[in-house]
């Protein structure tokens, strides 16, 4: 009687989150009390036993005692402090870690999984980072995001004082986020103190933090006013140094105030100072936020490169 009574307290604690939330973590209204959604990653805190190759062997406490391990392409291994990342050949024995990875664990001795995330180190102050994989985003008036994990027990909310591109988050990103307190509520809520985007795949990598913006794995060489700035939470970029380093030709025509942005096959965008109309190849694209100039270079938002060129961009803003 009490489980019952205890999965009868967890829906409707969920369901007043928002429904939105709870169809995302896997509750419906229409299914039984007893239902506990199946955790998406589990993990287990302690310290690394053993290095074999691409593979580790973690004694501690958590979904497992004592797991091993597979390393794959796409394991992030970063700093528990601050996110920055860790090669795999700098992993010790001895090395402190809270270790992420797939609930598909084998039935042997010790069991084995995929690791998704690795986090090395203990802070000297404060919480370390957690890993979370988000299921659901809910878009606040002030700016801020509150995001699910997948796990639907951590419901973070993440202000743009913290992270500078909120709407850089959607359903899917994988996250670092740090926090002081969370309540005791199901899910436990909690205000983000620092957030680490980890990167995908993107075309474009740019890290606020250090003011550094990367394409193809190579950093970008930036002049003296090829700033990184935001407006009203809106990250713009420096066009003509991120376009060129994309192969494009870039044209300015002063007495239009337009940019183009050229290829073989003729213009490929265009943006006009001033102004939200954006143009890619025949088509207008609106967006939120107009071009500027600023000390002779032409800034954009990050949009152009995503909702305009179909680019995908990795934005990081944690401090190294």
């Amino acid at each position: 009687m009490r489980r019952i009574l205890s999965a009868i307290l967890v829906i409707t604690v969920m369901v007043s989150i928002t429904t939105g939330f709870a169809q995302a973590a896997g509750a419906s209204t229409g299914e039984a009390a007893f239902a506990t959604p199946a955790p998406k990653v589990i993990s287990t805190k302690g310290k690394i036993t053993e290095i074999g190759d691409k593979r580790i062997r973690v004694a501690g406490e958590g979904s497992y005692n004592e797991i091993v391990l597979h390393i794959q392409d796409g394991t992030y291994i970063v700093d528990a402090q601050d996110g920055r990342q860790i090669p795999f050949t700098d992993l010790q024995q001895g090395d402190a870690v809270t270790a992420y990875y797939s609930p598909a664990v084998t039935r042997s001795i010790p069991p084995q999984s995929s690791a998704m995330a690795l986090l090395i180190g203990t802070p000297e102050k404060g919480n370390p980072g957690q890993y979370m994989q988000v299921a659901a985003v809910e878009q606040r008036p002030d700016g801020s995001v509150r995001v699910l994990c997948t796990n639907s027990e951590r419901l973070v909310t993440i202000s743009p004082e913290v992270f500078v591109q909120p709407a850089a988050i959607k359903v899917g990103s994988e996250l670092l986020v740090w926090y002081d307190v969370a309540t005791a509520s199901i899910p436990a809520q909690a205000g983000a103190t620092k957030v680490v985007l980890l990167p995908v795949n993107a075309d474009i990598r740019v890290h606020t933090g250090a003011g550094t913006i990367v394409i193809d794995k190579k950093e970008l060489a930036l002049g003296e006013h090829d700033i990184l700035k935001t407006n009203a939470n809106t990250l713009m970029l420096p066009l003509r140094v991120i376009a060129e380093s994309l192969g494009y030709t870039v044209v300015w025509n002063g007495e239009a105030r337009t940019v183009e942005l050229q290829n073989g096959m003729g213009t490929m965008a265009t943006v006009t100072i001033g102004s939200n109309n954006y143009g890619r190849l025949k088509m207008a694209v609106q967006l939120d936020t107009a071009p500027e100039i600023v000390n002779g270079t032409t800034l954009v938002p990050v949009e152009f490169f995503t909702d305009v060129l179909n680019l995908t961009v990795d934005i990081n803003d944690s401090h190294i």
